[in-house]
């Protein structure tokens, strides 16, 4: 969030990081399940200092653990639809599919079934291409041991 322009407020810092902790807590709810895909060369740039980059490597180990969890690693391989930018998939409770998408200056979540459809596709494309759960978790094991 220090990288972010214009510069935030301390007070909208907080808030942020607030934000993030309590949406982290949904990981602790057994009955959902969470898929993340990575970007290598996410996982590769250094912000912070070396010991702190091992933390969240680590970090990122134990976060994919509980088996209603899967971390999986992109290579850097090519181009995919993940280029195109994030994005985040979501089921209601109620089964209900939908999408978030966010830029450098707003997020849109949509329900419409076509976009949605389009998303879910371009995960597919993505998946196809990442390592298994448990290959990423060796090489993000191994990116930690390098640092």
């Amino acid at each position: 969030m220090h990288a972010h322009w214009p510069p935030m407020d301390d007070e909208t810092v907080e808030e942020r990081v607030a934000a993030r902790l309590q949406r982290q807590e949904l990981l602790k709810t057994q009955t959902k399940s969470f898929n993340f895909l990575i970007e290598e060369h996410v996982l590769r740039r250094p912000i912070g200092s070396i010991d702190e980059q091992r933390r969240q490597l680590l970090h990122l180990l134990a976060s994919g653990k509980p088996r209603h969890i899967a971390v999986q690693v992109v290579p850097d391989t090519g181009a995919h639809p993940g280029l195109n930018g994030p994005f985040v998939l979501l089921e209601t409770p109620e089964h209900d599919r939908l999408a978030y998408e966010e830029g450098q200056s707003m997020g849109l979540l949509s329900s419409e079934p076509d976009k949605v459809n389009q998303l879910c596709q371009r995960h597919e494309m993505i998946l196809r291409k990442a390592l298994t759960p448990e290959a990423s978790a060796e090489f993000i094991s191994k990116l930690a041991e390098e640092l």
